[in-house]
């Protein structure tokens, strides 16, 4: 005698959404509210988790000298609080008597947080990053809602931002996410018909990296309709925003603003560019031909992105901004593991394929990997990596970073594959609606008897 079956189980709505379900599953859940996020946000402990487990061993020991890159903790941002004298706070930072070779936002960010955080020495790096790490929860579950309810973007997936593993090595280094977050909410605000709010915010983000006038450019060139004048009232909001607060700065000290323009023009090539790949080879390329590759790079990512946005249909600004973002990283003069962070987002919105991304954060733990094993050879040739070994390393990571681009691109140009089955391809009418002809003759359907 057969059991009868037992009941079925099934999972909550949003939990399936959170665990990946179909996305048809997820486009019917949309309507939901923002109550079917809740679980993805939650994902966000993961990653997080991971990322200040991998800064427990310099939390002990202080994150200056050796020991913090032979551990493979290390962290600029903690590191910048005693060396560059970051922890004597924000106004020592913008009055010049703490400079920083930071852009204007992520310098005041990290000099905030000094301001912050109590004590001095070990103890106050160890305050900094707790108070980082409760902020940089913070910006992230305000990304995931802002990725899951953007508009004009089909496939957004929220979770390919909760669950990164890019995150895990990349968040806690550094405050470059704050310059990301705002030109993602940017990107939302122009999905919402808000020209003015997507300026405003991308206005500060510009204060944060090169990287935020790609985005510019990507909204610029794929206008909503619907909004009479969006273009002019979007570069209007953005102009007026980044002199509000240049003036202010450069007015207390305007070393503030040159020094990291000068870092970035003298400071020849780094740690995960392609640039960097002659000095391995003890062939090293001046700054000059660094500086001038890098423009020629932002020049071919703008480039890109107008060609890009000049599909019909035109893909969405969160792809068309993913394209250059890419190509922007692969030809910069240096790009550590937390110029990554810049991508997360943007491949979330764009709906990158989870295959494509898991590749990807695999070559960039290799190359974070083969960059400390590189610098501990520098002092212990016994125990760190040849220059042969993390040049490749550089390169797989650097392929990695290209077939994200190349995915979007590709999405952009063909549109999406069929899908796989028999009926896709039968038609959707009827060839004959009645058949005529004679019995036997080349009719279709055939005719086999008369009437």
């Amino acid at each position: 005698m057969l059991a009868s079956p037992g009941p079925r189980v099934r999972l909550p709505e949003g939990l399936l959404t959170a665990l990946g379900g179909p996305r048809g599953a997820r486009a019917r859940s949309r309507a939901t509210g923002l109550g079917r996020l809740a679980p993805v946000v939650l994902l966000l402990g993961l990653p997080l988790v991971v990322a200040a487990l991998r800064q427990a061993s310099c939390a002990d020991h202080g994150w200056e000298g050796r020991a913090p890159v032979w551990r493979q903790c290390a962290s600029p941002l903690l590191a910048s609080l005693v060396e560059d004298d970051a922890g004597r706070g924000v106004w020592a930072y913008l009055t010049g008597a703490a400079p920083l070779d930071l852009p204007v936002l992520r310098g005041v960010v990290a000099t905030g947080l000094a301001t912050l955080a109590p004590g001095a020495g070990i103890g106050e790096q160890r305050w900094v990053l707790v108070l980082w790490t409760v902020l940089a929860a913070v910006i992230l579950a305000g990304l995931v809602v802002v990725v899951g309810t953007v508009r004009g973007a089909p496939d957004a997936d929220p979770v390919a931002l909760a669950l990164s593993p890019v995150l895990a090595l990349s968040v806690l280094l550094s405050t470059d996410l704050v310059p990301v977050a705002l030109a993602v909410v940017a990107v939302w605000a122009w999905s919402r018909h808000r020209p003015e709010l997507a300026g405003v915010l991308l206005g500060l983000a510009l204060l944060g990296g090169p990287q935020a006038l790609l985005v510019v450019l990507a909204l610029a060139v794929v206008p909503p309709a619907e909004v009479p004048r969006a273009v002019r009232r979007l570069l209007t909001s953005v102009a007026v925003t980044t002199l509000l607060v240049v003036g202010p700065v450069a007015a207390l000290d305007l070393g503030t603003l040159v020094r990291p323009l000068r870092a970035w023009w003298t400071g020849g090539a780094g740690p995960g560019s392609l640039l960097y790949v002659p000095e391995l080879a003890l062939h090293p390329l001046g700054p000059g031909p660094v500086a001038a590759i890098s423009v020629l790079g932002l020049l071919l990512a703008a480039a890109l992105v107008v060609v890009l946005a000049s599909r019909r249909p035109a893909p969405p600004a969160a792809g068309v901004a993913l394209v250059g973002l890419v190509a922007a990283l692969v030809t910069a003069p240096s790009a550590p593991v937390t110029a990554a962070l810049w991508l997360v987002p943007f491949v979330a919105l764009a709906g990158v394929p989870w295959r494509d991304h898991l590749v990807w954060a695999g070559a960039e733990a290799v190359h974070l990997v083969a960059w400390f094993g590189w610098v501990s050879a520098q002092t212990d040739a016994a125990h760190g990596l040849p220059a042969g070994w993390y040049a490749t390393a550089l390169a797989l990571r650097v392929l990695a970073v290209t077939r994200l681009g190349w995915v979007v691109w590709a999405r952009a140009s063909w549109g999406d594959p069929p899908r796989a089955g028999t009926l896709q391809r039968l038609p959707t009418v009827r060839p004959v609606d009645e058949a005529r002809g004679a019995v036997g003759g080349s009719a279709y359907p055939p005719v086999t008897e008369g009437p």
